[in-house]
């Protein structure tokens, strides 16, 4: 994620009624000198700045939940100093299994409506009632935006915009429109079910591809890390290594990376 995206983001997005917001969480690694902790930021913007997201798994342990950080408020310009440094920590991290920098947001809702909101996106339909997933993690926001056939369609609202940065090693925006709020399915819970598998299946793509392999014509050469959609592609895999009859992870995962990378007529 470069400085240049995240600052035409919110040259674009940041209107004159909406709070600009950076989505931490607390649970990847972030050093106490970093002027991007926590404490750092409160610190600096005030301790108002700051609102925890209340995770229902983790609501013995706040300090370990994520965290909306106040950039700027209506009308006024956020620092750009912490827009780079931001962008740069999620560019650094973008092969880590744990995200510090789960994406920037535009909402003109009230913080703990907002706040609430992000912890709702999270609870989807199960056998029995309705189950939690952090939907709030870069990969699982991916995953759950690529079961939508548009980028505005999802249950973002009153999100109105969400810079994402994604496995590939870009960047993509949900848009919040209020008469497109999607209703989960079963579908989203089964996805996100899979969330760990996808995120061992791109771990391993990604030093695949760092291999000088002699043969795989499938292998992805363009610009980003991996190729886009990246999350979207490995869950199509696993699915497919699933319907020829493959039940164990380890063989899912090997045959999932073949196609990715050796097979000469990938579907």
């Amino acid at each position: 994620m470069r400085p240049a995206k995240v600052q035409a983001f919110v040259a674009e997005q940041h209107a004159v009624d909406t709070t600009l917001y950076l989505l931490l969480d607390p649970l990847a690694d972030c050093a106490v000198d970093d002027p991007l902790h926590i404490e750092a930021l409160r610190q600096s913007l005030g301790n108002d700045a700051i609102t925890p997201v209340q995770r229902p798994d983790l609501i013995h342990t706040p300090s370990a939940c994520p965290v909306l950080v106040t950039l700027a408020a209506p009308g006024v310009s956020p620092s750009q100093q912490l827009l780079a440094l931001s962008a740069l920590r999620a560019r650094e991290e973008q092969d880590r299994h744990k995200r510090f920098v789960c994406g920037w947001l535009t909402s003109s809702a009230a913080t703990r409506h907002l706040s609430a909101h992000i912890v709702s996106l999270g609870q989807l339909p199960q056998e029995q009632g309705r189950g939690f997933f952090p939907i709030h993690e870069p990969l699982r926001l991916e995953l759950l935006a690529g079961c939508l056939r548009r980028k505005d369609e999802g249950p973002w609202w009153p999100i109105r915009h969400w810079l994402l940065p994604t496995s590939s090693g870009a960047s993509f925006v949900l848009e919040g429109v209020p008469e497109r709020r999607t209703v989960p399915d079963s579908r989203m819970t089964a996805v996100q079910q899979d969330a760990p598998l996808v995120s061992a299946l791109l771990s391993s793509w990604r030093r695949a591809l760092r291999l000088p392999l002699t043969y795989a014509p499938a292998r992805w050469t363009g610009p980003t890390e991996l190729a886009p959609q990246a999350a979207a592609k490995a869950y199509v895999h696993i699915e497919r290594a699933r319907e020829l009859g493959l039940g164990n992870p380890d063989d899912i995962l090997t045959l999932a990376l073949h196609s990715l990378l050796l097979h000469p007529n990938p579907r």
